[in-house]
C-alpha cells in the first residue's frame, strides 16, 4: 500500500515536473538572441529559437529583411544599408551640374529670343512713326546737321557748341541739335528728333529734354535706357555743356536718310520699299556700352552725326576685340545678325559677316 502511494506521488511530481518545463519552453520569453557582431555593411544573422510544432505561424520580420526556417531556429536576414561612397557622390554632382547647365543654356536661349522680338518691336515702332511722318510732312525726316550758328545753353548758361573732336584725323565736328519749330528741311536734329511726336513723346520734344531717354530707342540685348555726361576717352573730346544726355542704338541709313537739308519720299526709293532699309542696329563696341563716350554713338538728338546715321556695307557682332571695325558700320547683340527696318514697314535680319543690301 505504501509503496503503490510512494509510485502515484512520483508520477504525479514527475508529470507535474514535465508539465511546467514544457510550459516554460512554450513562453514567449524563452527567446534566445544569438548575438553576431557582423562587419560594416555586411548581412546580420538573427537567431531565434522557437519551438517547432504544427499549429504555430513562421515568424515574420520587422522592417526589411527576409525570414527563413531552418531545422527548430527562424532566421532574419536584415540587410543594412551603406551610406554614399565618394565616386557615387561626385557623379551625382556631375549629373546635376550638367543638367543645371542646360537649364541656364535654355533660360538664356528664351531671354535672348525675348530680347531680340521687343528689339524687332521697337524697330517697328520706329517704322510706323517715320511713315507717319512722311505723311504729314510728304517725306521722311533727314539727319540733321549744324546749321553754322546754333548753339545750346550750358548748366552754367553759357552759349555752347556741342561737338565731338577726333584725336585720331584730328579734327572737330559741330553737331546740330533737335529743335521744335524746324521745318523737315531745317531741322538740325536728327531723324530720331523729329519722329518723337509721333512715338507718344511731344513733350521730350517741345521741351528739348535731351536728358530723357526714350525706351525704343534702346535694344535690350545690350544696355537699358539711360543718359549719361560726356566722357573723354582715347578716341576723343566730347562737349555737350555740361548736361546728360540720352543715346540710341539704332542708325539712320544714310542713303534713305541723308543729312539737311535732303529729305526723302517712297518715290525716291528706286529699288522698292521692301529692298530698302531705313534703320537698322548701329555696330558698338561693348566697352562702350554704358559710359559717356561719344565716339560714334553720339546721343539721339544730335544731327549729323556716326551715332545716329551709318553708311558701312558690314554687319558685326558687338565683341571685345573689333577694334575700330563699329565705324560706319553696322551690327548687334543678337545671336544671329542684326535687325533692319525696311521703308514698307517690315523687320528683317541681316546675318553677321555679310554686305547690307542697303
Amino acid at each position: 500500500m505504501v509503496c503503490g502511494e510512494r509510485q502515484l506521488c512520483l508520477r504525479t511530481a514527475f508529470c507535474r515536473a514535465r508539465r511546467q518545463w514544457w510550459d516554460r519552453s512554450n513562453s514567449p520569453r524563452n527567446v534566445h538572441l544569438l548575438p553576431a557582431f557582423p562587419a560594416r555593411g555586411s548581412r546580420r544573422l538573427l537567431h531565434l529559437h522557437l519551438p517547432h510544432h504544427a499549429g504555430r505561424s513562421e515568424p515574420r520580420p520587422a522592417g526589411d529583411g527576409v525570414a527563413a526556417r531552418r531545422g527548430g531556429a527562424a532566421m532574419i536576414h536584415m540587410t543594412i544599408r551603406r551610406a554614399f561612397t565618394l565616386i557615387e557622390l561626385l557623379v551625382v554632382i556631375a549629373i546635376i551640374s550638367i543638367l543645371m547647365g542646360l537649364t541656364l543654356a535654355s533660360v538664356q536661349r528664351v531671354r535672348e529670343a525675348a530680347s531680340r522680338a521687343r528689339c524687332a518691336n521697337n524697330l517697328k515702332q520706329i517704322g510706323l512713326a517715320l511713315h507717319n511722318h512722311h505723311d504729314a510732312h510728304r517725306c521722311f525726316p533727314s539727319n540733321g546737321s549744324w546749321d553754322g550758328k546754333q548753339t545750346i545753353k550750358s548748366t552754367a548758361g553759357v552759349d555752347t557748341l556741342v561737338l565731338v573732336y577726333d584725336k585720331l584725323l584730328p579734327k572737330p565736328w559741330v553737331l546740330g541739335v533737335g529743335e521744335p519749330m524746324r521745318m523737315p528741311r531745317d531741322q538740325p536734329g536728327s531723324w530720331a528728333y523729329a519722329i518723337l511726336p509721333f512715338i507718344e513723346q511731344e513733350n521730350i520734344h517741345r521741351a528739348r529734354d535731351w536728358q530723357t531717354p526714350v525706351n525704343i530707342y534702346f535694344c535690350p540685348s545690350r544696355r537699358s535706357p539711360h543718359a549719361l555726361k560726356p566722357q573723354e576717352d582715347e578716341y576723343g573730346f566730347y562737349e555737350g555743356g555740361g548736361w546728360r544726355w540720352a543715346k540710341i542704338d539704332y542708325a539712320a541709313n544714310a542713303l534713305a536718310i541723308p543729312n539737311r537739308p535732303q529729305c526723302l519720299r517712297l518715290a525716291d526709293f528706286r529699288d522698292g520699299s521692301s529692298n530698302t532699309a531705313l534703320v537698322g542696329e548701329k555696330s558698338l563696341h561693348p566697352k562702350n556700352y554704358m559710359t559717356g563716350t561719344w565716339y560714334w554713338d553720339e546721343p539721339y538728338f544730335t544731327g549729323g552725326a556716326g551715332g545716329t546715321q551709318r553708311d558701312g556695307t558690314k554687319v558685326l557682332r558687338d565683341a571685345p576685340d573689333m577694334g575700330l571695325s563699329f565705324q560706319y558700320n553696322w551690327g548687334s547683340a543678337h545671336i544671329g545678325g542684326a535687325l533692319f527696318l525696311r521703308a514698307d514697314g517690315s523687320v528683317r535680319l541681316a546675318p553677321y559677316g555679310v554686305n547690307s543690301d542697303g
